[in-house]
């Protein structure tokens, strides 16, 4: 293995590992509130749960990429596919809610204020999920390499 590609697999590794424990807080709020008898306890439970996934996941990924085990490589190509079917997802239903004029309402700002906060909402959710889309492309061609696969043993 070269300096050079280590060096992107620790970077990789590195984003993974910090989307990981971002979730942590919130895992530990949920499961807080849950023992804290707040109301609607049960959906709090439900929720940690989900955060334990989203916590476990990558922080998985991170470990199997760094040391080169093969599942790894097919969790993270899994886990891109899937993100990029999610944030399409995101892009049809953005769509769907500006034609049919879903961010016009009645509020104390007005119409036309409403809708100028919710579309800076959904431009910046356009961008962001344009950004995390090319991000799990090159994800996948940078997995799908020559020299990768073989740091994978593929």
């Amino acid at each position: 293995m070269d300096k050079h590609k280590s060096l992107e697999i620790l970077f990789i590794c590195i984003g993974y590992l910090a989307g990981g424990l971002l979730f942590i807080p919130f895992t530990i709020s949920a499961i807080s509130s849950y023992y804290s008898g707040a109301l609607n306890a049960d959906s709090f439970i439900q929720l940690a749960a989900v955060m334990l996934v989203l916590v476990a996941i990558p922080i998985t990924i991170a470990y199997s990429l760094w040391n080169g085990y093969k599942f790894g490589w097919w969790l993270t190509i899994l886990f891109a596919v899937f993100s990029i079917f999610l944030y399409l997802i995101t892009f049809a239903s953005l769509h769907i809610i500006l034609s049919t004029g879903g961010v016009v309402g009645n509020s104390a700002i007005g119409p036309l204020g409403y809708a100028i906060g919710y579309g800076l909402v959904y431009i910046s959710t356009y961008l962001v999920a344009t950004i995390y889309i090319i991000l799990n492309i090159s994800l996948i061609y940078f997995l799908t390499r020559a020299k990768t696969r073989e740091y994978f043993g593929m």
